[in-house]
């Protein structure tokens, strides 16, 4: 259990710094100033994020590795896509965005709400705290998303 804890836990590492990288190119893509601050504030939040699994790592006295998710790249290559084939400025590639990012939200939500379960049944009590905090931000980025598009997106199409 320990290793299918520590490889999630490496797994999810990989694809929160990847996002320091995209969040910023996704931000620049979109047309929608609520969704470009909201890809900004992010873009905070997941420095947060990883400075949380780094005292994660530290607790666990691992280190964090290169791990990378295949899922997250391709929904990377997704978002990539959607800004190569839609139009520069328009709602449709707003909307295309949003819905890559909502990808990204839901991946973290399953992976960080089973290493909260996997704590639980492991015992690491102050690694849970840690998790349970991200989980939330996680779920809140998503819900911040859903109003998004039906508020200012998908009512523009």
């Amino acid at each position: 259990m320990e290793k299918l804890f520590l490889d999630e836990l490496r797994e999810i590492y990989g694809a929160e710094t990847r996002q320091t990288v995209v969040l910023p190119l996704l931000k620049k893509a979109a047309t929608c100033l609520q969704l470009q601050n909201m890809l900004a504030n992010h873009l905070g939040t997941t420095r947060e994020q990883i400075s949380r699994l780094e005292e994660v790592f530290r607790m666990l006295g691992k280190d964090p590795g290169t791990s990378q998710s295949e899922a997250v790249l391709g929904i990377i290559r997704k978002a990539e896509t959607v800004i190569e084939t839609s139009e520069k400025g328009s709602a449709t590639r707003d909307a295309g965005l949003v819905a890559a990012v909502q990808k990204l939200k839901h991946y973290e939500i399953s992976s960080y709400g089973s290493l909260a379960q996997w704590c639980r049944t492991l015992g690491y009590d102050d690694i849970l705290d840690l998790l349970e905090e991200t989980l939330l931000e996680e779920k809140e980025a998503e819900d911040l998303l859903t109003t998004l598009a039906e508020n200012y997106i998908d009512t523009a199409l």
